[in-house]
């Protein structure tokens, strides 16, 4: 444990925009579909390397992903726009190309 901590020393997180860490997201990604935690609903975190935030469950805490800089910004526009959103914003895409299908005029045979 005390390794743990120090080792936490060291990591320089990397500044996610105001306002948005402690927001509530629902997870709607095709991954959240297949393999479901909780309620899908998580709490954007502190960011760490290149990502602007981190996701873990609202309700068991459990890590869940990470935030891209390109939605994190969008919530954050969203929040400086509207306020702060009563309910979880809904976060369908990932952006992974493992995850999206080539559109159908693309397909050769």
């Amino acid at each position: 444990m005390k390794m743990k901590n120090q080792f936490k020393m060291f990591v320089v997180p990397t500044p996610a925009p105001d306002g948005i860490v402690g927001l509530k997201v629902k997870l709607d990604r095709p991954v959240d579909r297949e393999r479901p935690c909780c309620r899908n609903v998580c709490v954007i975190g502190p960011s760490k390397g290149p990502h602007a935030g981190e996701l873990h469950c609202a309700d068991c805490g459990q890590h869940r992903g990470w935030l891209s800089q390109a939605i994190a910004q969008w919530i954050e526009s969203v929040v400086m726009r509207f306020g702060a959103p009563t309910t979880p914003i809904v976060v369908r895409k990932s952006h992974t190309y493992e995850e999206e299908a080539p559109p159908a005029e693309t397909i050769t045979r």
